[in-house]
């Protein structure tokens, strides 16, 4: 690390976390700086900016050959003054500093000041008390007699930094100030069109939100340069008709709160015969309603081959993933209310796990066709739709009257 010399120290760069934190801010999202107005989207881009000045004063004199110790103290201060601001405790004004006068700290101290709790709470929360650990080590550094214990003490505090910027991939605890601009309403500019989260989108630019998270950002398709305000998180970017969708990383749990609701509250407008018309288990239901094409479904089962069958299973029981078809999975789906909506918003939103919302819309019209085809409802002459039809909401799932050719001991039907 280095050694204590008559006129200073000899220089030396901090190896471990602070090389791949430096790493880091070189490949870092490009974000515009804070608004003028500190909306609450302003106030976390502002708190995100001053964590990552911080984060720049001890990357950068770490990776440096200076000889006098006080370019170190000068540097763990000035990264102090970024994080707590002027009237922070430990503020030091001769040492300058890089962030604004309300520093990291006070920004998020003023988001998480007030009466409710929002979803992005907790991420904050987190957030707050890494940086506030960070400046106990950069406190450290700053006594620090020599460079390996100046070393050793601001590598922490970057550790520290460094959760306390979390990442926009995690929106829970330690998504910290990144995961929480990224899959909560914190992400959203002010001004920007919000629309409802858990409908498909048809509108760009816009964020889709529900219950203050983040389900996905549309941009125009059209030719030009689009900036977006944050790294959303996601890893897919889907192309439609006019518009790129970009899923975030709270996609999955949106989707999963939307069939949640779709299930407790039936709609107000759905006609008194549904009750009766409804396909349940154990019932004397009247024929399930022919949904799908067999060249849907036929066309479906290739899909589920090459992009579900590793989790579902060949027989569609499920390995790594819960079952998709036959008697278990009815009976559950009649348990929790499920719909066709809610069956269509899991997979279309959901699926293939590791890339979801990827597949083309005929796509999945045909792999929701094999999934009704396998759960032996009858083909017909009409398509299942590439689009939600609202009419879904109205169809419960449940067991399909009656005897079906090849239907296996566990409620599949076959699917040529």
């Amino acid at each position: 690390m280095g050694v204590a010399v008559r006129n200073g120290w000899w220089p030396a760069r901090i190896s471990g976390p602070a090389f791949f934190f430096a790493l880091a801010c070189v490949i870092s999202w490009v974000m515009p700086g804070p608004a003028a107005a500190m909306d609450d989207h302003g106030a976390a881009r502002a708190a995100l900016t001053d964590l990552e000045a911080a984060i720049g004063e001890i990357v950068t004199v770490s990776n440096g050959y200076a000889t006098d110790r006080h370019v170190y103290y000068r540097a763990s201060q000035r990264a102090i003054n970024a994080l707590e601001g002027t009237h922070g405790r430990e503020y030091v004004a001769a040492d300058g500093n890089p962030g604004d006068a309300s520093g990291a700290v006070g920004h998020t101290d003023a988001l998480l000041d007030r009466a409710e709790t929002p979803v992005w709470a907790v991420a904050l929360q987190g957030a707050e008390a890494n940086m506030q650990a960070a400046v106990a080590h950069l406190l450290d550094a700053n006594h620090a007699h020599d460079l390996d214990s100046f070393s050793l003490a601001a590598s922490r505090a970057l550790t520290y930094l460094e959760v306390a910027r979390g990442r926009p991939t995690e929106f829970g605890a330690l998504g910290g100030l990144e995961g929480a601009l990224a899959n909560t309403v914190l992400g959203v500019p002010q001004g920007a069109t919000m629309v409802d989260g858990c409908a498909e989108p048809t509108t760009a630019p816009a964020y889709g939100v529900d219950g203050g998270w983040i389900a996905w950002v549309t941009l125009s398709a059209g030719a030009g340069t689009w900036r977006l305000a944050e790294n959303p998180g996601g890893s897919a970017v889907i192309m439609r008709p006019g518009m790129t969708v970009l899923p975030t990383a709270a996609a999955s749990l949106v989707a999963k709160n939307c069939a949640g609701r779709h299930a407790a509250a039936p709609t107000a407008d759905a006609p008194t015969e549904i009750a009766t018309n409804a396909v349940k288990p154990g019932g004397s239901s009247p024929a399930a309603p022919a949904l799908y094409t067999k060249q849907q479904a036929e066309a479906g089962s290739q899909i589920f081959a090459a992009q579900c069958v590793s989790c579902h299973g060949a027989n569609l029981q499920g390995t790594a993933a819960p079952s998709v078809a036959g008697t278990d999975f009815i009976s559950t789906a009649h348990k929790n209310g499920w719909s066709l909506a809610n069956l269509r918003d899991i997979v279309v939103v959901n699926m293939p796990y590791k890339a979801p919302g990827t597949l083309s819309a005929t796509a999945y019209a045909d792999l929701l066709a094999f999934l009704l085809a396998s759960n032996c409802y009858p083909a017909g002459t009409t398509p299942f739709p590439t689009n939600r039809d609202p009419a879904f909401t109205k169809i419960e799932l449940g067991l399909v009257p009656g005897e079906h050719q090849g239907e296996n001991k566990l409620g599949v039907c076959p699917v040529p």
